[in-house]
């Protein structure tokens, strides 16, 4: 059942039909999954998946459902209008960095693409205000799941029997399983927020074993060592929250301070035995390269640190400020390996800081809910922070053109912020389904 907030019922038939949201829903997050590179179709899964160059067609084809699937968000849009304009407040930060993606055009170095990127980043943004708004979380879960399994599930087959597309064609990595999507480190972070989102949709039963393990058989076929490190600390966090919610919030209040403090201490030593800790992992202590390129990318936000280089706008290859980067690594990249780099790439100082006021806002937002006894329907939530923080230390992963981080980023920031209100309404004895000539503010009306 869809959140049923006091906001009226939709004006079309079509839409009320049982699945049908849902079933866009998850054809749209699929689309993003795969970062809109459709194997065999779409330009950017020849270019980066099979290494080949791509075709007329493909190119019109990639095209066309770039067109179809922001027509759908804008579709979805329109028969919700009332509701996202009331639950705009949700969005907070997020969609100033949406706005602000957009302004870049502005002084882009590349304003053609900042503008034909950013307005599709703007549209994310909006679909994930229909789905955090739209639905409850379980249904988001279990949209979420559906999705990832028939992906999962391709990508067996396409590994299996079409090897040319489902397994990785780069040099070092071949062999390992990419399958649906870009790469072999693209589908081990998607098997990793499917487990998250699993682990938080409640009790155990057969159909969810079974889901489990069919994600983490793709995980470890990937090859991707940092998805499988991740998961590793995906289910230890996993199991401390449920620890953590057997007692009194006061006690949970002590345990969850002396986790962070544990945390920071971890972060710490990492950072200090990093060289010992990269051999044990079979890493190199340069992390594959990484520091070197976040060296040079470095030089490069300096040059322009407060606005950065235009949205989806620096990584030009061999022109503009990019050139002098692959110059001085003397390889070619397509990306800063570190998603806070490439933000203040992007975006600037302004757009970084932007970022880190929605996630401190959020973080600021769970912990009460974390305190109460709500601690359970907040899982995901912080599961899908603390996996985009650790995944954007050494990827990319929040600014990637039809990238499906950035739909679960703001998607949980919508349900952070309507559960946060959820409380304050119990705290002040207002009721949850107000009709707009109630003294309560409209912001308030959840």
């Amino acid at each position: 059942m869809p959140r049923d907030n006091g906001l009226g019922t939709l004006n079309s038939s079509l839409l009320q039909r049982v699945g049908i949201e849902e079933a866009l829903s998850a054809a749209l997050l699929a689309f993003f999954a795969m970062q809109g590179a459709i194997p065999g179709i779409s330009p950017n899964q020849a270019n980066e998946m099979t290494n080949t160059a791509a075709t007329g067609l493909m190119k019109a084809v990639g095209i066309g459902s770039q067109v179809l699937v922001s027509g759908t968000i804008c579709t979805l849009a329109l028969f919700h209008l009332r509701r996202l304009r009331r639950f705009t407040f949700a969005l907070q930060w997020t969609a100033v960095v949406a706005a602000f993606a957009i302004c870049s055009t502005l002084w882009s170095q590349d304003a053609a693409t900042s503008i034909r990127r950013s307005v599709p980043f703007a549209l994310a943004t909006i679909f994930a205000l229909y789905l955090g708004s739209r639905f409850q979380i379980r249904q988001q879960l279990s949209i979420f799941v559906a999705t990832m399994v028939v992906m999962a599930s391709a990508t067996v087959i396409l590994a299996l029997f079409v090897p040319s597309i489902g397994l990785e064609a780069s040099r070092g990595h071949f062999g390992n399983w990419q399958g649906v999507f870009t790469q072999k480190n693209a589908c081990g972070r998607a098997m990793v927020f499917a487990t998250a989102a699993l682990l938080s949709a409640g009790r155990v039963n057969v159909t969810r074993l079974a889901c489990f393990l069919l994600f983490l058989f793709v995980l470890v076929m990937s090859g991707s060592r940092g998805a499988w490190v991740i998961e590793g600390l995906l289910l230890l966090c996993y199991g401390l929250l449920r620890i953590f919610g057997r007692f009194q919030p006061a006690s949970r209040t002590l345990l969850l301070l002396g986790s962070i403090v544990a945390a920071v201490t971890a972060a710490i030593t990492v950072w200090v035995y990093f060289p010992l800790i990269a051999e044990l992992l079979g890493r190199d202590s340069t992390l594959s390269g990484r520091t070197a390129i976040w060296e040079q990318v470095w030089v490069a936000i300096l040059k322009h640190p407060i606005l950065g280089y235009g949205f989806a706008a620096f990584w030009q290859g061999m022109k503009g400020e990019s050139y002098n980067v692959i110059l001085a690594l003397r390889f070619v990249i397509l990306h800063a390996h570190n998603g806070f780099l490439e933000i203040w790439l992007e975006l600037g100082a302004v757009g970084l800081l932007l970022f880190f006021l929605s996630y401190v806002r959020a973080w600021r937002k769970l912990w009460p809910i974390l305190r109460s006894g709500m601690m359970g329907s907040a899982f995901w939530m912080v599961f899908v922070l603390l996996l985009l923080g650790a995944y954007d230390l050494e990827e990319s992963t929040l600014l990637t053109f039809n990238g499906l981080f950035w739909v679960l980023y703001v998607t949980a920031i919508v349900d952070v912020e309507i559960i946060a209100l959820e409380q304050q309404c119990k705290r002040n004895r207002w009721s949850l389904l107000r009709s707009e000539a109630d003294p309560v503010p409209a912001h308030a009306v959840v």
